[in-house]
C-alpha cells in the first residue's frame, strides 16, 4: 500500500502546490494584489461582520398593510359568491388590518350568508348580529399568516443580498414583527436600503375604460372594483415640479395607498380594475436586455410559469384592443394596448429606464416580491475594531494551538512521524485557506473556531494510523507490512469519524445562518481536507521516506 505509482505521487504534490497558489492571495499584500490579474487576486477570503464590520439594520414588516390587502381582496370574493348565492347586499367595508364588514340588505339571509362565507374560507371567524356580519380571522390564523409573512420577507432578502455578491449574511427573525439584517463589507448602505424598501410587486391589471375615458374628471366616487394607480410618468412629473409633495409622500410610505396620493397630489394616474390579470408570483425568470428596434432601449424582459402563461393567454386573447397596465411597486410603469393575444408565456416591461434601472428591477422581480413592507427602524454601521481584536486574539490561539500540537506530535511519534503529522497540518491549513478563498466564504469570529477545531482534528486521524502501526508492530510485523497495514486498518475508522463529524457540518451549514454558516464552513472544509492529507499526502511522504531510508525497524 506503500508504494505509490510515480502519476500519483506527482498528482498529490501538483494538488499541494495549487492549494498554496489559490491561498497565497490571501498573504500578499494589495500593492502587489493590484499587478496580478484580477481572476487570480479575488480569489480571497471574505472576512465577516464580527472581524471586518458592515451594516446592521433592524427592520420591522407592515403586516397591518397585508392585513388590509387580504381583507380587500376578500371583499371581492365574498361579494362575488354572495351575489352567485343570491344574497342581497347593502355594502362591504373594510376595517383596516381588522375585520371586514358585510351589510346585508334583508336580515333573513344572514344564515345563508354566513354559510355560504364559512364555505369560502372556514378560518374565518364569524361575528356581529342583525344584517352586520362581522369577519375576522382568528388569532392562531392571523400568528401562521404573520409567521408566513415574515419566512418569506427573510428568504427574499437572503436571495437579494446574495446576488449583490455579499455571502453570508445575517437574516434572522426577531420577535413577531421585526427581522434583523446584518451585511458584512458594506460601507454605503444607500443602494441595500433602496433593494430593501422596494417590495417588488409586479400584477397586471385591465384598464377600466369607462373611467378613463373621464379624462381628468375623475369621479369622486368610483366603482367598487376599480381604483386609481399614479402613473412612473405622472410621479416624475411631481417629483420635477412640487419637490415638497414628492417628499411627503415618501415620508408618509408606506401608508399612503396609491389612490390617496392620486386623490390628495393629482399626478397622472389611471383607474384599474383591482382584479389581478397575473401576478408576480407567476414570473419565472426576468432579466435586463436592450430592444432590437428603437435605438436599443434597455427593457425587462420576463418569463411565466405555465400557470401564469396560460392566465395571461387567456387574458389577452379576451381582452383584444383595451389597455393592461403593469403595475410595479404602486406605479403603473407602462399601459400598452392588447394588439392581439399573447400566449407564448413571455413579454416585456418597456419605459424611460436605465440600463442600472432595468438590472436592478429584473433582480428585484427574479428574486420575487416582498410580501409586506419593510421600514428600518435601527440601522448602524458596525465598525472594525473589535474584528481587529477577534483576529489578533483568535490568531494566536490559532498559533498557540498549532505549536502545542506539533510539540505533542514530536514527543508522542519522534521526529520522522511526528515531523509527517505537523507537515500534514500545515498543509491541511493551506488547503483550508484555498478552499475559501476558492469558495470566496466568509471568515466569522466562529470560523476562526472552527479553523483551530481543525488543527487539532488534522492530526487526529495520523494519531489513530500511527497507534494502529504500533499495534501492528507489536504483533511481529516487520517494518514495511506494519506502516501498510497500519494504514489499510485504520482507513475505515478515519472514514467513520469523519463521515460523521461532515454531516453535522452540512447541517449546520443547511439550517444555519451567519456566524453558525461560517463555522460550519471552515469546519466542513477542514475535515475533507484533513482527510486527503492524513490518508494521502501522509502516505505519499513515507512511501518516499520508505524507498529512500529502507528501514529495517520502525520507532514510533
Amino acid at each position: 500500500m506503500l508504494n505509490l505509482p510515480r502519476w500519483q505521487t506527482i498528482v498529490i504534490i501538483a494538488i499541494t502546490v495549487l492549494s498554496g497558489l489559490f491561498a497565497l492571495p490571501n498573504m500578499l499584500p494589495t500593492g502587489v494584489l493590484d499587478v496580478l490579474p484580477q481572476w487570480y487576486s479575488q480569489n480571497r477570503i471574505n472576512l465577516g461582520l464580527d472581524l471586518r464590520g458592515g451594516a446592521h439594520f433592524l427592520l420591522e414588516a407592515d403586516l397591518r398593510s397585508v392585513l388590509t390587502e387580504r381583507l380587500t381582496n376578500l371583499s371581492d370574493s365574498v361579494r362575488a359568491d354572495l351575489r352567485r348565492q343570491q344574497v342581497g347586499i347593502k355594502d362591504v367595508t373594510v376595517e383596516p388590518g381588522s375585520a371586514l364588514i358585510v351589510t346585508l340588505r334583508d336580515e333573513a339571509q344572514r344564515t345563508k350568508a354566513i354559510e355560504a362565507i364559512r364555505a369560502l374560507d372556514p378560518s374565518l371567524a364569524v361575528s356581529g348580529s342583525g344584517d352586520t356580519i362581522r369577519l375576522a380571522y382568528s388569532d392562531q390564523e392571523l400568528f401562521r399568516r404573520k409567521k408566513e409573512v415574515i419566512d418569506q420577507s427573510i428568504e427574499i432578502l437572503r436571495r437579494r443580498v446574495d446576488e449583490t455578491g455579499t455571502l453570508e449574511p445575517t437574516i434572522v427573525r426577531q420577535g413577531d414583527e421585526r427581522i434583523l439584517l446584518q451585511v458584512p463589507g458594506i460601507k454605503d448602505t444607500t443602494d441595500l436600503k433602496r433593494k430593501i424598501n422596494q417590495t417588488a410587486k409586479l400584477t397586471f391589471h385591465l384598464v377600466n375604460e369607462d373611467v378613463a375615458a373621464a379624462g381628468a374628471n375623475i369621479p369622486a366616487t368610483l366603482p367598487p372594483n376599480t381604483f386609481l394607480v399614479p402613473t412612473r410618468e405622472g410621479m416624475q412629473d411631481l417629483r420635477r415640479t412640487n419637490p415638497k409633495a414628492w417628499e411627503d409622500i415618501q415620508v408618509a410610505n408606506p401608508r399612503m395607498s396609491p389612490e390617496q396620493i392620486c386623490r390628495r397630489y393629482q399626478p397622472q394616474c389611471l383607474p384599474v380594475l383591482k382584479r389581478v390579470v397575473v401576478g408576480g408570483e407567476d414570473l419565472d425568470d426576468a432579466k435586463s436586455t436592450f430592444e432590437q428596434q428603437q435605438g436599443g432601449r434597455p427593457i425587462i424582459s420576463f418569463t411565466f410559469n405555465s400557470a401564469g402563461g396560460r392566465s395571461f393567454c387567456a387574458a389577452t386573447r379576451a381582452n383584444v384592443g383595451k389597455r393592461l397596465a403593469i403595475q410595479l411597486d404602486g406605479e403603473i410603469i407602462s399601459a400598452p394596448v392588447v394588439q392581439s393575444p399573447i400566449c407564448g408565456g413571455s413579454g416585456i416591461i418597456t419605459g424611460q429606464f436605465t440600463t442600472q434601472q432595468t438590472q436592478e428591477q429584473a433582480l428585484l422581480l427574479r428574486s420575487g416580491a416582498l410580501p409586506a413592507t419593510l421600514t428600518i427602524i435601527e440601522e448602524r454601521t458596525v465598525g472594525a475594531d473589535l474584528g481587529a481584536d477577534a483576529i489578533r486574539a483568535g490568531t494566536m490561539a490559532a498559533i498557540i494551538g498549532t505549536i502545542l500540537v506539533a510539540v505533542f506530535m514530536f514527543v508522542a511519534y519522534g521526529p520522522v512521524f511526528g515531523g509527517f503529522a505537523n507537515l500534514a497540518m500545515l498543509v491541511n491549513l493551506l488547503m483550508v485557506f484555498a478552499g475559501m478563498s476558492i469558495l470566496g466564504a466568509s471568515l466569522t469570529l466562529p470560523g476562526m473556531a472552527g479553523l483551530v477545531l481543525t488543527v487539532g482534528m488534522a492530526v487526529d486521524s495520523n494519531v489513530l494510523i500511527y497507534e494502529r502501526v504500533r499495534e501492528e508492530k507489536a504483533l511481529g510485523r516487520s517494518a514495511f507490512s506494519s506502516l501498510a497495514t497500519g494504514y489499510e486498518r485504520a482507513m475505515s475508522a478515519i472514514i467513520d469519524a469523519n463521515l460523521t463529524s461532515l454531516v453535522a457540518s452540512v447541517l449546520m451549514f443547511s439550517l444555519g445562518s451567519g456566524p453558525i454558516r461560517g463555522f460550519a464552513t471552515t469546519l466542513s472544509l477542514g475535515l475533507l481536507t484533513s482527510m486527503f492529507c492524513s490518508t494521502i499526502f501522509t502516505r505519499m511522504l513515507l512511501s518516499v521516506w520508505v524507498r529512500w531510508r529502507r528501514p529495517t525497524e520502525v520507532v514510533i
